[in-house]
């Protein structure tokens, strides 16, 4: 198996991009789904996987295939509609799966969201607000071009690494967390189709969870980040809420070898909420999958979108910025959202209101930070949605 250790300042959480899942996010809707425990061979099959993401010195022996069928075949199966699956008693965490189907191939997909040029959140913005590699010792090397592994791949590929994410505000109690992932990708064939799986695993427990906002509909990605400490929901400002724990696998399936069709599942545990206490139910994990599944396909589906060396060349033009470039157009980005977004209640809130009052908002924010509020705004002008700056102008 070829064997590789890594960093980069962008990501992949392509799932982890799963890692995205807060704290209860919406009301249920009255058609609740049907729940179903999956079989005890694919939950062995699932443990067997996570036994790859594990510190240094563990998880590099080769990828047994067989261990791993049962859970690839229920990827590929059919499966009745409305029925949500879970796997019980795992690490005293909640968890959920839900699946999609990409109308694009493996290789266009690894060349948006496994791109060493591209930060991996530009195709999960309604979960990701940031993420960032580096290598299991610290140290940085560069990520390869899985895609260019398609072509002649003769042997397993594993990538290994650890991603410091943090998510976008929860829907229901506008929450949002930082923790470490640590992470493994496998790419391999199984019965002639590629196949990559993603898996995490969080390391500790996360930062406290602090006060964000989702401004307009959530699929607008436009965002406000306090900084500050508590819920921005009424009745629990006061709480010091944590992600304890979170881990997932997913599974990109190529349904048709060189045809533009990969189902991708995902399977996703999380313990979170206060006082040591899980507060997540498995239908909030599923809503959140569906959440990041409707985002991350629409993207990738998107017509309009630029190819991968136009984003990568976009990408490059604003790490090249200065810092003063960089905070007068998030200056110039609060200034306009504040005016879009004038008659929603949201703005309202004390604290909510000292982030336009003056400069220290944006003074406090970090590079990573500004830079991340740029390519949102350049990938809504590219996809058709409103937007504040035109980023290539700057």
């Amino acid at each position: 198996m070829k064997f590789i250790k890594y960093i980069k300042i962008l990501s992949i959480s392509t799932l982890c991009m799963i890692s995205f899942v807060g704290l209860p996010q919406t009301a249920l809707p009255e058609d609740k789904p049907d729940e179903e425990k999956v079989s005890e061979a694919l939950h062995q099959g699932l443990n067997y996987l996570l036994t790859f993401v594990r510190p240094e010195g563990l998880g590099e022996e080769a990828l047994n295939i067989h261990q791993i069928a049962p859970v690839l075949d229920f990827v590929a199966s059919q499966k009745p509609e409305n029925t949500m699956y879970y796997v019980n008693g795992s690490h005293g965490a909640t968890s959920a799966y839900h699946e999609f189907v990409f109308e694009k191939d493996l290789k266009h997909i690894l060349r948006f969201s496994y791109n060493p040029d591209i930060p991996s959140f530009i195709t999960t913005p309604s979960s990701v607000r940031l993420s960032r590699w580096s290598g299991m010792d610290g140290k940085g090397l560069n990520f390869p071009n899985l895609w260019l592994s398609l072509q002649n791949q003769e042997e397993p590929v594993m990538v290994r690494g650890i991603e410091t994410v943090e998510n976008t505000p929860d829907l229901f109690t506008g929450g949002y967390y930082k923790y470490d992932l640590d992470r493994t990708i496998l790419l391999f064939k199984y019965e002639g189709r590629d196949i990559l799986i993603s898996l995490s695993k969080q390391q500790d427990i996360s930062d406290v969870g602090k006060k964000g906002v989702v401004l307009g509909s959530d699929d607008g990605w436009s965002y406000l980040y306090s900084g500050l400490k508590g819920l921005n929901k009424t009745g629990l400002g006061w709480v010091n809420s944590y992600m304890y724990d979170s881990y997932s696998v997913i599974v990109y399936y190529e349904m048709e070898p060189g045809k533009p069709l990969v189902k991708c599942g995902a399977f996703k545990w999380l313990n979170a909420g206060w006082k040591k206490i899980n507060m997540v139910k498995k239908e909030h994990i599923y809503r959140g999958l569906q959440r990041y599944a409707e985002t991350y396909k629409s993207i990738i589906e998107n017509l309009s979108q630029p190819d991968a060396d136009k984003i990568a060349q976009v990408y490059a033009h604003i790490s090249g910025l200065d810092d003063a470039t960089l905070r007068d157009a998030n200056q110039s980005y609060l200034k306009s959202v504040k005016e879009r977004y004038a008659d929603d209640r949201s703005l309202s809130a004390k604290w909510i209101a000292k982030l336009f009052e003056d400069d220290a908002y944006v003074n406090s924010m970090s590079r990573n930070e500004l830079q991340s509020v740029l390519v949102l705004e350049y990938l809504k002008r590219a996809l058709g949605k409103p937007y504040d700056i035109d980023v290539e102008r700057l």
